[in-house]
């Protein structure tokens, strides 16, 4: 439950979706070099494209990385 309480805080502060949240935490990490995803839909194509754009403060990315990172 804690991610998800995260998850919707970074999103509102982002005005992003979970999805793209997701997509920018993975390719902030080093060892990330390219994640595997897909889409249903137009919409959610759109959201994974539009991901790198997202940029995520360090105070984000460690509430995202949480206390055991």
């Amino acid at each position: 439950m804690r991610i998800l309480t995260v998850m919707d805080q970074v999103a509102a502060e982002s005005g992003a979706t979970h999805a793209q949240i997701a997509l920018a935490w993975l390719l902030s990490r080093p060892v990330v070099t390219s994640p595997i995803v897909s889409a249903t839909s137009v919409a959610q194509l759109e959201q994974i494209v539009s991901s790198p754009a997202v940029k995520l403060s360090a105070a984000q990315l460690a509430l995202l990385t949480g206390p055991d990172a």
